[in-house]
């Protein structure tokens, strides 16, 4: 809003102030016009009493800097505080709607004066008797000279505004410079890791809104290195394993310490533990892959889920019965939107995680079907159960529930990693329902 409109803005509510005090004081009058008779305010016929009442008008017209006219119900003129028209009648527009009830607005007389009209009304009896009217003309010299000045004043007060903005901007940047500056300081304290805590979440709503993004990648961030570590960790003690085997049956046969019969034997434990080391870079290299795939546009390819089942059944049939173990598969053809050699890991993750866990003479039911239109892969197993404060963590890289178990199941523990990352890839569901000693049910749900 501009210079000239806050002053048109003050003008108008002093003018406004203006006609509502003059109305209050009109009111005041028209209660003692009502109680004491129009006779006491005639000033043609003046008397004792009537002078009193004449002193009161006109004192009131002096109050408002302005002039009043006492008119009757026949629209004579019984007082006017300029003794003009005493006697004359005053017959308008504005004192015939006035006398029949209707509100008046107040007018402009010239730049100087304001008329106001206000009813005289007796509000003794149960319909309002309208007996007169009072007319104030008012003085509008103090409105006129305080606007006069504010314009006078207009270019001081432009000035000042300009000089208030300058400052209030100088202000504000400097608060945030300040916020930039010790945001700065942190990040590089952050950059260089000497401090583990985020930013100090400042109090302005877009700053806080900043800070508070820059915490949430700072500890993405910190997540994302703890992760790191440990892989290495796990990585670094799974190859040492493997290595070590290999390493040390080497020695005893490079030393001759193995005699020519157990050559077969050691040979086939260094023959297993290259095996299993080949499987973990592979599954190493396909967690990696599958990480790249995130973030990247995957070509999917229509997917027989039951035709990729069955292979994965044929393919761990034999190992199922190298442990007695029982199973079975029914499916229906469905297919589905996927990559197809990672949808097979997955399968066959979860397949080989059954039998590896249940014990011989147990079974183990492979399913493909549908849960209204989407289609899921189950698999239920009787075998040791995973416990249920366990279950959030199986998904977890080289994470393993029975440790003591690890070398006789083999695998890499790396294999429901893998399905976590696949099922990320094609926005599937994973539903684990389990119990110890009792079982497994493990489900993707697409």
């Amino acid at each position: 809003m501009g210079i000239s409109s806050q002053i048109n803005y003050y003008e108008k509510k002093a003018i406004d102030q203006r006609v509502r005090y003059t109305q209050k004081q009109c009111a005041v009058l028209s209660n003692q016009i009502v109680n004491n008779g129009f006779r006491n305010y005639n000033m043609s016929s003046l008397s004792g009493e009537s002078g009193a009442s004449i002193f009161e008008v006109e004192q009131l017209a002096n109050n408002l800097e302005g002039r009043i006219l006492l008119i009757d119900s026949r629209f004579k003129i019984l007082a006017d505080t300029y003794n003009r028209n005493c006697g004359k009648y005053l017959v308008t527009k504005e004192t015939i709607h006035a006398m029949n009830g209707e509100e008046v607005s107040y007018r402009y007389i010239g730049d100087q004066y304001l008329q106001i009209i206000l009813p005289i009304e007796d509000k003794s009896s149960e319909k309002p008797d309208i007996r007169g009217l009072i007319i104030a003309v008012v003085s509008l010299h103090n409105c006129n000279e305080m606007s006069e000045y504010l314009y006078d004043q207009r270019d001081n007060l432009l000035g000042i505004f300009i000089i208030i903005t300058i400052i209030f901007s100088v202000l504000v940047a400097l608060l945030i410079r300040n916020s930039f500056r010790r945001m700065q300081n942190e990040l590089d304290i952050i950059a260089a890791g000497h401090q583990e805590e985020g930013l100090v979440e400042e109090n302005f709503r877009e700053f806080y809104n900043l800070s508070s993004t820059f915490n949430k990648i700072i500890n993405r961030y910190k997540e994302l290195e703890n992760t790191r570590q440990e892989f290495v960790s796990n990585v670094s003690h799974e190859l040492k394993t493997p290595l070590m085997s290999i390493s040390g049956y080497a020695e005893l046969m490079m030393n001759g310490m193995v005699r020519p019969e157990n050559i077969a034997d050691f040979s086939g434990r260094i023959y297993k533990e290259a095996n299993r080391l080949g499987n973990l870079v592979a599954d190493i290299i396909q967690l990696s892959r599958l990480d790249e795939q995130q973030d990247a546009v995957v070509s999917m390819e229509s997917v027989e889920l039951d035709e990729l089942a069955k292979d994965v059944v044929n393919n761990l049939r034999d190992h199922a019965e190298k442990k007695n173990i029982s199973l079975d598969y029914c499916g229906i053809p469905i297919n589905i939107q996927g990559v197809r050699h990672v949808l097979y890991e997955m399968l066959y993750n979860i397949a080989d995680n059954a039998v590896r866990y249940t014990n011989p003479g147990g079974h183990i039911h492979i399913y493909v079907g549908r849960k209204g239109d989407r289609p899921f892969y189950r698999v239920e197993d009787d075998g040791i159960g995973i416990p249920k404060s366990e279950q959030k963590r199986i998904f977890e890289r080289f994470y393993r529930v029975d440790k003591s178990h690890s070398r006789q199941t083999g695998g890499t523990g790396l294999g429901l990693s893998i399905v976590k990352h696949g099922a990320t890839l094609h926005h599937a569901q994973i539903n684990v329902d389990s119990d110890l000693g009792k079982g497994t049910k493990m489900e993707l749900l697409f």
